[in-house]
């Protein structure tokens, strides 16, 4: 059996997706309507924000779909902590190419924080790159780069909030 899964975050990347679900199918673009990508989890491994999706009905999150496997489910779920760390739940997304309607998988955080954490640059820019790879529209990737903190300025700051890493008003929808 086979399974939808839209990917907003870092499994947008196809090297990343290939190593954990050497099976799957890119089927292209996708948006998520009233929703709006956000850093709702700290990562245990970097301490630094992780994406997550959350309702705001003026904002649309756009990533990929994918056709996965059971096998390929079953190594999803254990990379994004299905269960302790990320809900696995089912969103009507739209194929880019078509406009077709699709209800997929994705994952959303079990346990937001109050406030948002501060990703690191790193994982800004795989989210960039996979997006521009990606062919994702234009206006949303300007608005993920402008999600990239500048360079530290000791006067302005980087657009989070030190030492907790915590956003300050940025938001991607």
């Amino acid at each position: 059996m086979s399974s939808l899964y839209f990917a907003y975050g870092s499994n947008m990347d196809e090297r990343v997706m290939r190593a954990r679900c050497p099976s799957c199918r890119y089927l292209g673009a996708a948006r998520l309507d009233e929703h709006r990508l956000a850093f709702t989890r700290r990562s245990i491994q970097s301490g630094t924000g992780v994406a997550d999706v959350v309702p705001d009905p003026r904002s649309v999150v756009w990533g990929v779909l994918y056709e996965l496997n059971d096998s390929d489910l079953d190594a999803l779920d254990r990379k994004e902590g299905h269960g302790w760390a990320y809900a696995r739940e089912r969103k009507h997304v739209t194929l880019a190419t078509d406009g077709t309607g699709h209800d997929a998988i994705t994952y959303t955080v079990l346990e937001k924080e109050s406030t948002e954490v501060g990703p690191s640059h790193e994982y800004l820019d795989r989210l960039v790159s996979a997006a521009r790879h990606r062919a994702l529209p234009s206006a949303y990737l300007a608005k993920l780069e402008a999600l990239h903190p500048e360079p530290l300025d000791e006067e302005e700051g980087n657009g989070f909030d030190a030492p907790s890493g915590h956003r300050r008003g940025l938001h991607a929808g």
